[in-house]
């Protein structure tokens, strides 16, 4: 069984060496390590050379142009050698035996599409020991009959922690290029669409806070999301949880509306998007009162 792993690498020279040293050192034989510069302006890819050089075990792909995280994953897929796939951000790194608990679940579960699992919580260089998800409801998720309504309504996964069959990342499209960088939402409910996902409670990743990680990219998550909803609401599959998702599409709304009010009206992306708002605000009044509040600002 081979996994492939994908670390999409950008601007994160002081931490790539120990994301990719992680994989090489896992205790599964069978990996495909796919290690994809976003054209960073530090020396990451000096980084990456050197370990290719001195321990080789992977492909390298040094971008020119940065092109984002989405298309750092989709090209990930596209080279994928494994029947499995997981990501790996460049600024986390794996326990030893990850990748081997995690496809020694999908080998007690053949059935199975995808799983998602616990992390450690990394503080900056400082590893705490303590778990992501401790006493935490999305432990559960997947326990439940249907995940789908509390995953509509923001319980998630950790996505990082996930691995799942390649060819059904395929099937269902891949990664989907209008987002900058939150796949977190639309791809677990794609994939529950799919098929069943199981839940590993064990840490399989050792996730890092610190101020730079993407994944704290408020400002770009807010507008992904508006989007993701926009798309779900779309989706014939999702009919039963029609109203959920427009619901939780006017929330998501109304979070960047209180956004751009209050931060001067927002970029062109954010103005772009926002407008689209105009279509629900008879549903809340809230929304109504930053649309007409954000409107005299661009007057």
């Amino acid at each position: 069984m081979i996994v492939s792993v994908i670390i999409p690498s950008y601007n994160h020279q002081q931490y790539i060496a120990q994301a990719i040293t992680s994989v090489l050192g896992q205790t599964w034989p069978e990996i495909d390590l796919i290690v994809i510069d976003d054209a960073s302006t530090d020396d990451s890819a000096g980084v990456i050379n050197r370990i290719l050089a001195e321990r080789g075990g992977f492909r390298f792909v040094r971008r020119q142009q940065n092109r984002g995280l989405i298309s750092s994953l989709n090209q990930g897929l596209e080279m994928a050698k494994g029947q499995y796939f997981c990501e790996l951000a460049s600024d986390d790194f794996l326990p030893h035996d990850s990748i081997e608990k995690r496809a020694r679940f999908f080998a007690d579960h053949q059935g199975h599409v995808a799983l998602f699992a616990d992390a450690f919580r990394v503080e900056g260089d400082m590893e705490t020991g303590t778990r992501v998800l401790e006493d935490d409801k999305r432990r559960c998720l997947f326990r439940q009959s249907d995940p789908l309504p509390s995953m509509l309504q923001g319980v998630l996964p950790i996505f990082a922690t996930g691995m799942f069959r390649t060819e059904i990342l395929r099937k269902i499209g891949g990664f989907d290029p209008q987002y900058k960088c939150y796949e977190d939402l639309e791809m677990p409910v794609l994939l529950t669409l799919a098929g069943k996902v199981g839940f590993l409670d064990e840490p399989v990743l050792c996730r890092r806070e610190h101020a730079t990680n993407v994944s704290s990219t408020t400002a770009t998550i807010r507008t992904d999301k508006i989007l993701c909803y926009e798309k779900l609401s779309r989706n014939p599959d999702l009919a039963t949880y029609t109203s959920l998702i427009r619901y939780q599409l006017r929330r998501s709304y109304l979070a960047l509306g209180r956004h751009l009010t209050a931060h001067g009206g927002g970029n062109v992306y954010e103005r772009g998007i926002f407008q689209n708002a105009w279509g629900h605000a008879l549903r809340d009044f809230r929304l109504l009162w930053h649309l007409l509040k954000w409107g005299r600002k661009q007057n």
